[in-house]
């Protein structure tokens, strides 16, 4: 089943399933963990149906929800940014004021030089899981609403600077999710792990020439979803509605200093800060891949037969003043 959150003329938010072009109204309040219950039980009651094109596409998820992201979670990244793979998942948080539909502008803060993307599979918590829940890859279903696409936008000179991830990845707008939220049937678990995560970026003239893109499979994730869900029930509680990011595949903007640049600052006592500054700087110089006003992100999970579709996001990238909400 496929699900949207959304608004239409009436500007109240409601959840509908998604059948070709149109969307059926689900009569429920605007509650994940009561969606969640009509879905497990099945007793689905839908109302009006409308054009895809006639709504608006909100976060599916809760206002307030809890946003975990993975960090290297994918064999392909950490290779590329030249990290060893981690022996136990790494964690950072988003805030909840960080999502914004699949549609939505991405807001460019005057404060940031390297704007980054990194497109993952997320997924949706629909019930409480609490330290007791024993929760594996056969009965993920009883405690996901579903799956769905989620740009972790990034910030990499806030974020590197400073020396920890939170603050460069917190800006409103900086948490792209959706637009579908597909539930977890038998044939969508059985294609969890091979599915395929597509990014590219256009800009004003609908080109790519800086080749900013990602393309990868969730095959080269490190750890599986159950685990990350088991490490981090082990710590607290998840709710219904919160958003567990599970990483992203190669291609990201960012780069690594070389080995040789590294051991030579090393050799020659540079310090870290002066390191880091160093690199960024030449990163603001050098690479033409980070995003900018008037880019558009496009972003898009699916199973390799067509079964599995989480739809697309289309975000532009816009100076601070360019909301229009």
């Amino acid at each position: 089943m496929r699900l949207v959150r959304y608004k239409n003329e009436d500007g109240v938010a409601r959840w509908g399933i998604v059948q070709g072009d149109a969307v059926k109204e689900i009569h429920c309040e605007d509650s994940v963990e009561e969606l969640h219950n009509q879905i497990r039980q099945g007793k689905i009651e839908t109302r009006a149906t409308l054009p895809v094109k006639s709504i608006r596409l909100l976060p599916p998820t809760s206002l307030c929800a809890a946003v975990y992201c993975a960090g290297l979670n994918y064999r392909d990244h950490a290779r590329e940014v030249k990290m060893p793979l981690p022996k136990s998942p790494i964690f950072f948080t988003k805030p909840s004021s960080s999502l914004c539909g699949a549609c939505d502008d991405i807001v460019y803060p005057s404060v940031v030089k390297l704007l980054d993307y990194e497109v993952e599979l997320a997924v949706v918590v629909g019930r409480k899981i609490g330290k007791d829940d024993v929760v594996d890859n056969g009965n993920l279903g009883d405690f996901i609403l579903g799956i769905t696409i989620l740009n972790d936008i990034s910030a990499r000179d806030i974020q590197l600077a400073g020396g920890q991830w939170f603050l460069g990845k917190s800006f409103r707008t900086f948490a792209p999710i959706g637009p579908i939220v597909q539930t977890l049937d038998e044939e969508v678990v059985k294609q969890l792990y091979s599915l395929r995560l597509e990014l590219s970026v256009v800009d004003a003239h609908g080109e790519n020439p800086h080749k900013k893109s990602q393309s990868g499979t969730t095959s080269e994730m490190v750890f599986p979803i159950h685990k990350l869900l088991e490490v981090l029930k082990m710590r607290l509680d998840l709710h219904a509605g919160d958003i567990i990011a599970t990483g992203t595949p190669h291609g990201v903007a960012l780069r690594s200093p070389s080995r040789l640049k590294t051991r030579f600052a090393e050799i020659f006592g540079v310090p870290p800060a002066k390191r880091i500054a160093s690199f960024l700087e030449h990163e603001r110089k050098t690479n033409p891949r980070y995003l900018h006003v008037g880019d558009t992100v496009i972003a898009r999970i699916f199973s390799e037969d067509g079964t599995i579709d989480l739809g697309e996001q289309r975000c532009r990238v816009v100076h601070d003043e360019g909301v229009g909400r």
